[in-house]
Formats: C-alpha cells, structure tokens, sequence
C-alpha cells in the first residue's frame, strides 16, 4: 500500500474520533441540564431592587445678592458715558457709608449702543431710521452678607441716580451648599434603604448587600425677589426665607431570598 492510500485512513480515523468525542460532550450537556431545576437557574442570576432616596435641609441665606446700574442718553457716546460714570461713581461711594466697598462689587455688563428715530424721507416716501443720540448701560453686581440691609443699599444707589434693580436674591454661598450637600448623602442613603425594604417586604425578599450607589449632585440656583426695579418699593422692608438644599441618590441593593 502507498503512503497515500495510509495517510488517508489516519485522516478518516481522527475525524470519526472527534465525531464521536463531540457526541459524547453533547450527551453529557444535555444529562446535565435535565438535573438543574428551574429554582436554580433563577437563582444564579443576580436580583437587585433599584431605589432613589432623598435628602433635603432648610438653610437660613447668607449671602446677599443685588445687580444695580445706571442707563443714561446722550447725544454723542462720549457723553452718554461720562454721565453714566459720573452717577455710578456716586452710587458706588453712597455705598461705603453701609460698609460695601469693591471687594463686594463686580460689573456683570456693560453696553452702549446707538438710539434711532424713524422718520418718512419726504422725496422718498419711505421710512428711515436715523441716530439721534447713544444710550450707555452699566451694571454691577453687590455680594455681600448683609441681609438685613438690603432695604437701605438699595436706597442708597437709587438716591444717588441708579435707575435700575435688576435682582435682589437672598442665597447660601457655595462653601455652605457644598458643606450642606455632603452631610445630606447619609440620610439619603438610608432614605433610599428604608424604601427598598418597604418594596420588598411583601416579596418575602431581604437586602443582602449593594451593587452600586450614584450620587446626584446638582446644582443650587436660588429664586430672585424681584427682576424689574419698579417692583421695588423705596424703604419697603425685605425678609428672606429658608432656601431648601436637596441630595437624592440612586441605590442597586442585591437581595435574596429571606
């Protein structure tokens, strides 16, 4: 016999002997699966209950915001901005007398732009807006903690020519959110366990441990008092209130069978 004719009875021999050893594995497989009952399979998946707890505090403000300007017209720009300097130089002196100074002050904006007048071209007919004069705009921005002289600051910057209030907002400074914020995520945590209890209890299912924690950290934006400065009576008295701060977290508790 040639080598060929032996060579193929090797070849034609291992591949019955992995057929055969591929049937054999098949045969084991399916022995194996009929003894794993359906209480097995489900408990090899693992079960979760997935909660959100919340947390929240009352803070007393502590910070004192107030945006304030002055819009002034002119006739050419250059005016428009030496009087519109001239009165926030004295708003902002009237300002030392009650203790703010310009480590309290900051400009949010500053604008000047042209003002038009529309009139009817005789030759034409149409109607053309000309510049009549230049309107320039400033505003600050007051931070400071005195609350309780919100009132008198603005009465002040309004006695020395700011004809506008923008916004008077009582809020809690960021250390003091961040610090609150942090002593929150305990309670809601438990917050979030005490709910995955009450969830499970009828189950007849308990808490066994925790597949993940997420933090919801979100930002603090405290509501304005007033955003036109007609809504500002002089002299009126201004209260603050209670900001409220709030940490909610999502919570995947593994559970089992009790």
């Amino acid at each position: 016999m040639n080598a060929y004719g032996v060579d193929s009875r090797i070849n034609i021999a291992v591949i019955v002997g992995v057929i055969l050893t591929l049937a054999f594995a098949v045969t084991l497989t399916q022995d194996g699966n009929q003894g794993i009952s359906e209480d097995d399979l489900v408990s090899s998946f693992e079960k979760t209950v997935n909660v959100i707890g919340t947390a929240t505090k009352a803070v007393e403000p502590d910070t004192l915001i107030i945006n304030f300007g002055v819009e002034t017209v002119a006739g050419n720009a250059k005016q428009a901005l030496e009087q519109n300097s001239e009165k926030l130089s004295s708003a902002i002196n009237s300002l030392k007398t009650v203790g703010i100074d310009s480590d309290n002050l900051s400009t949010s904006r500053l604008n000047i732009y042209p003002v038009y007048q529309s009139h009817e071209d005789p030759l034409s007919g149409r109607y053309v807006q000309e510049i009549v004069g230049f309107q320039a705009s400033n505003i600050l921005t007051i931070e400071t903690d005195q609350l309780s002289n919100a009132a008198k600051i603005i009465d002040l910057v309004i006695g020395q020519g700011a004809n506008r209030v923008d916004l008077v907002s009582f809020t809690v400074s960021q250390q003091t959110v961040k610090s609150v914020k942090e002593s929150l995520i305990e309670a809601a945590v438990l917050n979030a366990k005490t709910k995955a209890q009450i969830a499970i209890k009828p189950l007849d299912q308990k808490i066994v441990g925790v597949s993940s924690i997420i933090v919801n950290d979100v930002g603090y934006s405290p509501s304005p008092m007033f955003e036109r400065a007609d809504a500002f009576a002089s002299s009126a008295p201004i209260y603050s209130s209670d900001q409220d701060i709030s940490v909610s977290v999502n919570v995947i508790f593994l559970i089992a069978d009790r």
